[in-house]
């Protein structure tokens, strides 16, 4: 019996979806450890195991603390009784939970799937976590950006794309200019974020600005935008819709701001952009923003810059899109011979 462990729901991990594929083909018997954090009631398969109690993601961590502790005690048991043949760690924060469990009763029997940093900043933290790489199955990080902060010279690349949304690619490139359709899809990158958007595109009539996703949708920030028609703000949106909104889009906001963790992080926006065809935005000061420079995927500059929307204006309108989609092109081939690798690990690491 293999354990997975994810300590929130699994509409938030998208990537699971690799190993459920290759668990059910080779008829491998699974339970999934998660965290129903919205609090309701809901239906689960027989072999989840879910710890339900509500918790806000939105509020400060000191806030979290009580329920994260609860959490821990739940998946320690959990661990403990149900006698795990292997484990796979879907995240730090459950790795860390259970540290002693994972780096003593689990060593090389489990696979640590590092998605992106959190109290890795704090010497204490980091040694714990680069210890629990070392005693894993393997290694896989979402994003090279990583390996530098965490010192690892040893990991799997493990892309955060769905091979079911390969099936629906789009393969030509198809630009609405009149207006710029943008789009920001997800999770807030925070209010302040957001308001900095509606001063660089408000009232610019070249564009039409988007923002969805959860806790986009503050009150104090759709009062801001309130009088600005060119920006339509929505909260929370079913994943079946995701499709529909990027398709709709002529280019992704991808701008994560600089701080500890989106500065290395690569999330699926930058595979989204790939496979629906539509070119990204991003800051120039991470390693995303960098990288879909150096791969030519769109334009990254300085949320700073006071030519921003001008040059995101003259990208999209100039772009040769012959030379981007060859670049798509040859992106995307080197994503899939690397998520092969992490695929055959995985199966390794099952048949071990």
């Amino acid at each position: 019996m293999v354990g997975i462990v994810f300590c929130n729901e699994l509409n938030t991990c998208p990537y699971i979806d690799k190993y459920l594929k290759i668990l059910n083909q080779k008829e491998i018997p699974y339970e999934i450890i998660i965290w129903n954090r919205s609090g309701e009631k809901k239906q689960y398969p027989e072999n989840f195991v879910v710890f339900n109690e509500k918790s806000d993601i939105f509020v400060p961590r000191w806030k979290k603390f009580g329920a994260f502790m609860r959490f821990r005690s739940f998946l320690k048991r959990t661990i403990k009784e149900r006698h795990y043949d292997k484990l796979i760690m879907l995240s730090t924060v459950p790795a860390i939970l259970c540290y002693k469990q994972l780096v003593k009763k689990y060593k090389g029997k489990y696979i640590f799937d590092f998605r992106d940093l959190s109290y890795e900043r704090h010497g204490f933290f980091r040694k714990k976590v680069k210890n629990i790489a070392k005693r894993s199955f393997f290694t896989s990080l979402s994003s090279p950006g990583f390996a530098e902060k965490l010192e690892l010279n040893k990991y799997v690349m493990a892309h955060n794309f769905r091979y079911n949304d390969l099936d629906n690619a789009i393969e030509e490139l198809s630009i609405d200019t009149k207006p710029i359709q943008l789009l920001h899809i997800g999770i807030t990158r925070g209010e302040e974020f957001n308001k900095r958007l509606a001063d660089i595109f408000g009232n610019d009539n070249r564009f039409q600005v988007n923002i969805i996703g959860s806790g986009n949708d503050t009150e104090t920030f759709k009062a801001y935008v309130k009088d600005i028609p060119n920006i339509q703000v929505k909260g929370t949106y079913n994943n079946e819709d995701k499709m529909k909104f990027i398709c709709g889009a002529s280019m992704l906001l991808y701008y994560y701001p600089g701080d500890y963790n989106c500065d290395s992080a690569l999330a699926n926006k930058y595979y989204d952009g790939m496979i629906y065809k539509k070119p990204l935005i991003g800051n120039i000061n991470t390693y995303s923003g960098r990288r879909v420079e150096d791969k030519g995927l769109g334009i990254s500059l300085d949320i700073s810059d006071v030519n921003f929307a001008d040059k995101v204006f003259t990208y999209i309108t100039t772009l040769n899109k012959d030379s981007y989609l060859k670049a798509v092109k040859e992106e995307m081939i080197a994503v899939l011979e690397e998520d092969s690798v992490y695929l055959r690990r995985i199966e390794e690491f099952l048949d071990a």
